[in-house]
């Protein structure tokens, strides 16, 4: 199980998520690919799990995509809820309140 987050250069958004998600990864003790979609690489595994928006961040479980934020909604706060759903061993005391 890991975390990836789908990014674009030219998107706002996704340089201001990028320290969250580098906090939320750590936090949760969980490794994280990053793939920027305008390399190949990064729009075909965009494409393999379904990503359409950037930046998206998603919890990545063999081949499926349990759970993903788009934008501004990557916060702790959410990420939190989510792995309470689906991941409740990995909620980690030290996610930010």
């Amino acid at each position: 199980m890991h975390l990836a987050y789908f990014h674009a250069p030219w998107c706002g958004v996704c340089h201001e998520k990028s320290p969250v998600v580098e906090q939320i990864a750590s936090a949760v003790g969980l490794p994280l690919e990053r793939w920027d979609i305008e390399d190949d690489g990064g729009r075909a595994e965009a494409d393999r799990r379904r990503i359409k928006t950037v930046p998206t961040l998603a919890l990545i479980h063999g081949e499926r995509v349990p759970f993903r934020l788009v934008g501004r909604m990557i916060t702790p706060e959410n990420v939190r809820h989510l792995l309470a759903q689906f991941a409740p061993d990995l909620r980690g005391p030290s996610l930010a309140e």
